[in-house]
């Protein structure tokens, strides 16, 4: 036996404490992997909540452009025929078919009818599901369409 393996013989010399096993909550860095592991989960949330209300977005953007298109189209059932000339969209009425579509959806917006062409742009905003977390409750919306009127004569464009 040696000096160094000796524990407690009885004999003057110092015992060896018995080694801590990770175990025996002796350690400094007890917790640490916990302190980790809260900070990714946050930092993980806020980016789930970013892709959710970003994909959001996306889609109510998208729904803003259907919008502004079919209340173009929607303008553009409104003509003014006139023998010998091509149909025209009647600016009045056109104008007021599209303000009127827009105005039963979610959103606010103009119409105008210039050159043969009923141009709608829309303006809305998309509340945040998740954003609000670190202050963003509502981004912007906007949407264009347009419609021209094509006059087709037995299939053909006139």
């Amino acid at each position: 036996m040696t000096s160094s393996d000796t524990r407690d013989t009885g004999s003057d010399r110092q015992a060896i404490p018995p080694r801590r096993s990770w175990r025996s909550g002796g350690g400094g860095e007890r917790g640490a992997i916990s302190v980790w592991v809260s900070i990714s989960l946050v930092a993980f949330m806020i980016c789930v909540g970013i892709g959710v209300d970003f994909a959001g977005h996306a889609t109510a953007e998208q729904h803003a452009r259907a919008v502004a298109a079919e209340a173009a189209r929607a303008g553009g059932q409104f003509l003014q025929v006139q023998p010998g000339l091509r149909p025209r969209p009647d600016v009045y009425a056109a104008t007021q078919a599209a303000q009127a579509y827009v105005a039963r959806s979610n959103f606010t917006g103009a119409a105008t009818v210039q050159a043969g062409t009923i141009r709608v742009s829309v303006t809305g905003t998309y509340r945040c599901q998740f954003l609000g977390i670190i202050g963003i409750n509502t981004l912007p919306l906007h949407g264009d369409g347009a419609a021209t009127v094509t006059p087709v004569i037995a299939g053909e464009e006139a």
